[in-house]
Order: structure tokens, then C-alpha cells, then sequence
């Protein structure tokens, strides 16, 4: 099956839909686990061994309703575990149509299926599952805000940014990070796509 081109910015716009249209929109950091839970009625249902049985993190029931977590991820990284929820809800919200086609009965099964999707399929899926969660939890708005407080508190600290890009840029995804309960990564992700144009704020 065919998966559908979608562009950052339709993958951002949809991030923000659904959190524009949630009853807990204003809680920061996003409330994911609630989101799932009470908006999209979903279950999360930890499975301890899950990541070293099956090398994977979380899957979503072929139903979409229920969300398996690796019960270790979920009780000792909360970042990560964040993360899960927003990508595994991504591919409810963009792909409900492919994976409810999926027919398994196992996990084995679930993942045997996986790899007849060819590349290009399956690199899209994760792909948008990803830049889906990112959005979600690093709202722009947000991410905007705090951004330009964290270049006002480099610049009281008597440092210009443009003398130091790349250290300043590291030093606010890790501050970032922290206040969004996100990993760096996914702020650095952020950041430094040129689509949404924060290095050259730096320069």
C-alpha cells in the first residue's frame, strides 16, 4: 500500500490541530500520556521485556486503541516514553487507514509484516510518525518563546550568540530539553531545520 507524501509543514500544522483541540491544549509540558488517554481514549499497557524480546519500543493495536509500552521505558525514561506516545499516536492520527489493514496476532506477526512494506513506504511512516511527535511536544509557539529567552539570558551573561553559534545552539537544546521533557535531539531537531529558521537567529 501507497503511503502519502506529506511535507514538514503539513506534519507540523496537523501536530498543532491536535493540540489546539485538546481539552488540556494548555498544559505545558504537553500532557501526552493525558492526550492519549482521555482525548483519544486510548490505553497504554506497559510489557516488561518488551525492547529486548522485539527491539522496539511500543507498538499500537491493530484497533488503535491500545498502545504497548516497554514497561522499563516507561517507568525509567520518562523523556523516551514521551516521545512513544506521540510518535505511536502520530500513526493514529496519519495512518490509520494503512495499519488497520495489517491482520496479526503476535507481535512477531506485527513485525513480520512491517518488513513487506518496501522502503520507501516504511521510511515514510516512521518518518511522519516522528516529525509528528516532535511538533507535538515542541510546540512552536513555545519553542519560539522560550527561544528568544534563552538568547536574551546568553546575551545577559555578557556573550554574544553570533561569537558563538554552535556552543550556544547546544547549550539552549539541552536547556530546551530539560523544560519541554524532551531529548536534546529533539530540539536540536528542531533547530536546526531549515525550515524553521532558529540558527540564523543565533548568527
Amino acid at each position: 500500500m501507497e503511503v502519502p507524501y506529506l511535507s514538514y509543514d503539513q506534519l507540523k500544522t496537523e501536530a498543532a490541530r491536535v493540540r489546539s483541540q485538546s481539552k488540556y491544549a494548555n498544559q505545558f509540558p504537553v500532557a501526552i500520556e493525558i492526550i492519549v488517554e482521555r482525548d483519544y481514549e486510548m490505553d497504554v499497557v506497559p510489557i516488561r521485556g518488551l525492547q529486548t524480546a522485539f527491539n522496539i519500543d511500543a507498538f499500537i493495536s491493530q484497533d488503535m486503541q491500545t498502545i504497548s509500552v516497554d514497561e522499563f521505558v516507561l517507568e525509567n525514561r520518562l523523556n523516551r516514553y514521551r516521545f512513544t506516545l506521540a510518535h505511536e499516536l502520530g500513526h493514529r492520527v496519519l495512518h490509520s487507514d494503512i495499519l488497520q489493514t495489517m491482520k496479526f496476532d503476535s507481535i512477531d506477526d506485527w513485525k513480520s509484516q512491517l518488513t513487506e512494506f518496501p522502503e520507501r513506504e516504511y521510511g515514510f511512516l516512521e518518518y511522519q510518525a516522528n516529525t509528528f511527535a516532535n511538533c507535538l511536544l515542541v510546540p512552536a509557539d513555545e519553542l519560539d518563546r522560550r527561544f528568544v529567552q534563552a538568547i536574551d539570558q546568553i546575551k545577559t551573561a555578557g556573550l554574544n550568540p553570533a561569537d558563538y553559534p554552535n556552543e550556544c545552539l547546544d547549550s539552549i537544546a539541552t536547556g530546551l530539553g530539560k523544560q519541554f521533557e524532551v531529548s536534546r535531539d529533539a530540539i536540536l531537531n528542531r533547530l536546526t531545520n531549515k525550515q524553521e529558521d532558529f540558527e540564523s537567529r543565533l548568527r
